[in-house]
């Protein structure tokens, strides 16, 4: 990136497609739209919600410079648990159970059936995922397919959860 260019996209897009790796790629709009498109429920919290914006907001500007598209996956990995922490909490847990490190917490969520054994894989393989990129040997430089499918799924475990604990929440 230099003053010169730091409005044009970033040339390493152009080895990608909205369907993965190829020689065409789609003009920066249609990218844009593409990350604009994925949204989670509106009923998170407004913090969750402009955590969620961060993140996808710096997979948009990963088109104009790559390393964002990484840097929007690591905040992604930031909501996720925090979007989990208040899930629980809206559960009525106690505040030992709330302070829970994140692994222990997506069992616990497991265990009172916030969280199908599908899911709990999935959540546990997020956690995974951020780990690989908190604790990282190396530089890790992930793509736009990968954003956009992070944040697809981040959205549909995050409604599923909330959905299951609002649910619960209106059982007698």
């Amino acid at each position: 990136m230099t003053v010169e260019n730091y409005l044009e996209r970033d040339s390493r897009l152009d080895g990608w497609s909205v369907h993965g790796l190829g020689a065409f790629s789609h003009p920066t709009d249609a990218w844009v739209q593409m990350f604009l498109s994925i949204k989670p429920s509106e009923a998170l919290p407004a913090y969750l919600q402009d955590m969620f914006d961060r993140a996808q907001g710096s997979m948009v500007y990963g088109c104009f410079y790559y390393p964002l598209f990484t840097l929007g996956i690591e905040e992604l990995f930031r909501f996720s648990e925090s979007a989990l922490r208040e899930a629980v909490k809206e559960t009525g847990a106690l505040k030992s159970v709330q302070k829970m490190k994140y692994a222990p917490l997506i069992d616990w969520a497991h265990d009172n059936d916030l969280l199908t054994d599908s899911m709990h894989g999935r959540w546990h393989a997020g956690r995974s995922l951020r780990n690989s990129t908190s604790h990282k040997d190396s530089s890790l430089l992930l793509g736009p397919n990968d954003a956009a499918g992070l944040l697809s799924t981040t959205a549909e475990l995050t409604d599923t959860l909330f959905r299951v604990v609002r649910e619960t929440s209106e059982t007698p």
